[in-house]
């Protein structure tokens, strides 16, 4: 009965997050109902309730109607343009990993947190997986991957859409209609929970998204018709979800004890932000998509959050989450076994 009146007082955030969002939205501000989960969870964690904890089941719900809202973006003309792209994809995946790498040096080089967490620490779009090894290797402060991972993947979902709503519009992509009689989206809710079985049987990174936004892709191809899209309100409150369990990750004892790399770790993903920036202008020229979706294809955060800035500033989706996608499977398939490679039993952190 506690368990569940306290889940309960829980549910009634969803309130002052929605207020904040809207008033975000007025503002001009994409993803604002995420931002405004953020925001809510991260002020009552720093004041009054610093165990806040909002629940992971409802977070991986939210993921998942995310997943289903991403992934109908993709169609067979989309696949036909992109098929095109891969040394741009893989390129563009390759720079971004490199130079976080480089980051991570310099970030070990001026203070006392090994090469190792430094990596682990910086490496964009993995947070599950960083956190994963660095819980299973004694040699990382786990300390300095969280904050590093965390402080990383704020920044990003805060200034990478605000720089990005400051950028020239161009044309904005054209979203299809979905036809009358076309599949009603709650036909295709199974196929999501599909999605998410075979993402956790493989092993995906993040399954609750990655499984719904595959399994629709996959749908979509082979439909070859438009798909409806969740209700906006679901969306709205899929986003807030995600947002809560967001600003709860945020914990002050961690970053008093990592404050030292704190400065680097902002140092750094500014840097890779500009670096975002920088290739999405060649991007943009080269393939000829706008600079709004290549810097959100380009940027170092979530599959998720750069996508739903991107549905709310009508980039196309389907070029972001393509781009999003390769590098965290290349991060997710090759790091873990270059990382055993170089940190060898020899390695002694």
């Amino acid at each position: 009965m506690t368990s569940v009146l306290a889940k309960g007082r829980l549910f009634l955030l969803l309130f002052p997050a929605m207020a904040v969002g809207f008033v975000l939205q007025a503002a001009g501000l994409p993803i604002p109902f995420m931002l405004g989960g953020i925001l809510v969870a991260a002020c009552l964690r720093f004041t009054r309730c610093p165990a806040l904890q909002w629940p992971k089941g409802w977070r991986e719900l939210g993921l998942s109607v995310a997943g289903y809202g991403i992934g109908l973006h993709f169609t067979r003309e989309t696949l036909e343009n992109l098929t095109g792209q891969t040394p741009g994809v893989l390129g563009a995946s390759v720079l971004s990993i490199a130079l976080a790498i480089l980051i991570a040096a310099v970030t070990a080089r001026h203070t006392r947190a090994n090469l190792l967490s430094c990596v682990l620490g910086q490496l964009p779009g993995g947070l599950s997986l960083m956190m994963l090894l660095a819980e299973e290797d004694p040699r990382a402060d786990a300390n300095v991957v969280i904050v590093e991972q965390t402080t990383r993947l704020f920044m990003v979902v805060f200034t990478v859409p605000i720089v990005a709503s400051l950028l020239p519009r161009g044309a904005a992509a054209a979203a299809a209609a979905a036809p009358a009689d076309s599949l009603p989206w709650l036909v295709l809710v199974p196929l999501c929970g599909v999605g998410v079985w075979a993402a956790c049987r493989l092993h995906v990174p993040t399954p609750t998204l990655m499984g719904p936004i595959l399994a629709t892709s996959c749908f979509s191809v082979l439909w070859g018709a438009p798909l409806q899209p969740v209700p906006d309100l679901l969306l709205d409150v899929a986003q807030i979800s995600v947002g809560l369990y967001m600003g709860c990750m945020l914990d002050r004892e961690r970053l008093l004890k990592a404050r030292e790399t704190l400065g680097y770790c902002v140092g750094g993903t500014l840097c890779l932000i500009a670096a975002s920036m920088a290739v999405a202008f060649a991007l943009s020229r080269f393939y000829g998509f706008g600079l709004v979706t290549a810097f959100l294809a380009m940027a170092p955060g979530g599959i998720a959050e750069m996508c739903l800035a991107g549905m709310s500033m009508g980039a196309d989706v389907s070029v972001i989450v393509t781009y999003q996608i390769v590098r965290v499977l290349l991060m997710n398939l090759t790091m873990p076994f270059l990382l055993q490679w170089y940190f060898n039993e020899n390695y002694k952190g």
